[in-house]
């Protein structure tokens, strides 16, 4: 199949910042990505947006060895060693044009119980009481993703003292410490919050490498693993707690996809902050994470995209608008 490529550059900034234990979030860059087969005029579009700006300029200076026209076979061998997210963008693209990926016409993540809603050590306390007054009148489960180590662990566990005891069961939580915490902090949050059955579980607690202090870990509460999956896809395979799964960062998302039209188990969805054009596929894949057997809702970070046309669920319109 012969394969005619364009890309557009986008950039866009945050209705509100999103901070993590090692980094402030304010704006987004990227590229928008289609994909012309000759051969049955079908077209298909992805997204190359790493997470990180320190990671555009290599991601640029790839894109640009991508010739126009392209054999496919010749534009997979070509990005094979390209960055993640370009092979992702690519991928996704080929599956749409291929039609392995079948979207549908409208996803239904737009309600706030339906998507993780993301908080941080600034803003818990005062998201988990606006919760309990929305749950008066529409009684629904929310659940809570908190960016923890954003302050000194101290201050946190008095905030998590408080946030145990606002909790209630229409209430779930998910704690992430991007990697930034001790074995000994690790530990010490496990016993506060072992046997707690509104906890889903501990984000990537430890270190990216410390791969066995989180097996070791997982034996006493639930643990996720996320940015060790990304150094280490090879934990994929052989990690058994859950996996927060992000599909714009993987090399092949379709072997994602495989992995949920499959139903495995203990695998969840979170954003990279995506435009509309990688969130159709985000939301397609948590789609089919809901019907598989352990169905938790994705972590879209809804609230903290711009009103702006790069979110529009028609990938011609943001195309055409770039």
């Amino acid at each position: 199949m012969n394969i005619k490529f364009k890309k557009k550059y986008f950039s866009f900034k945050f209705s509100k910042s999103i901070l993590n234990s090692k980094r402030k979030f304010i704006y987004k860059k990227g590229w928008i990505i289609k994909l012309n087969s000759n051969n049955t005029n079908n077209y298909g579009f992805g997204e190359v947006a790493p997470l990180f700006d320190e990671h555009i300029s290599l991601c640029e200076k790839q894109l640009n060895m991508i010739p126009e026209n392209i054999n496919k076979d010749k534009l997979l061998k070509k990005i094979h060693n390209f960055h993640p997210c370009i092979q992702s963008g690519i991928n996704s693209a080929l599956g749409e044009i291929e039609g392995i990926i079948k979207y549908k016409k409208k996803y239904k993540f737009n309600e706030i119980y339906q998507s993780a809603i993301l908080v941080d050590s600034y803003s818990v306390i005062e998201k988990i009481k606006e919760l309990k007054i929305q749950l008066k009148s529409k009684p629904k489960v929310f659940t809570i993703k908190w960016k923890v180590a954003t302050k000194e662990n101290k201050i946190e566990e008095k905030i998590l003292e408080e946030v145990l005891n606002l909790y209630e069961n229409d209430i779930k939580l998910r704690i992430d410490a991007n990697g930034a915490w001790s074995r000994q902090c690790a530990n010490r949050w496990a016993e506060i919050l072992s046997n707690n059955k509104n906890l889903d579980w501990i984000e990537q607690p430890l270190g990216i490498d410390d791969i066995e202090g989180s097996y070791e870990l997982n034996k006493k509460i639930p643990v996720a693993l996320d940015e060790s999956l990304l150094k280490y896809p090879q934990l994929i395979n052989t990690w058994h707690g859950w996996q927060i799964r992000r599909p714009s960062q993987e090399k092949n998302p379709l072997k994602l996809l495989e992995e949920f039209h499959n139903k495995n188990s203990l695998k969840s969805l979170s954003s990279s902050f995506e435009t509309g054009v990688g969130k159709r596929f985000l939301f397609h894949l948590s789609y089919l994470q809901l019907l598989g057997s352990t169905p938790k809702v994705p972590g879209l970070a809804l609230k903290q995209m711009p009103n702006t046309f790069l979110f529009k669920n028609d990938p011609k319109i943001i195309w055409n608008n770039l």
